[in-house]
């Protein structure tokens, strides 16, 4: 389904990993990073429900798909 590629960040976006990281580092205020984890574990557990949420209704579009043309072959 995904090829090696697609894995690999641009260059925009590998620089805005940098300039994060950079940002992560240089912060000491312990309640800051807690909040800051907090929220990037929720923003994380979304995106995955709302990607597990448009492959269900994909696939289950592809199979409907899939049985009208078996249906159509057999009539």
């Amino acid at each position: 389904m995904f090829k090696s590629e697609d894995f690999e960040l641009s260059l925009e976006k590998q620089l805005k990993l940098r300039v994060i990281d950079d940002d992560i580092d240089n912060c000491n205020d312990i309640d800051t990073l807690k909040q800051s984890l907090k929220e990037v574990t929720a923003m994380l557990m979304k995106y995955q429900h709302l990607l597990n949420v448009t492959l269900t209704a994909h696939i289950a579009q592809e199979c409907k798909n899939l049985l009208e043309k078996g249906l159509e072959e057999t009539s």
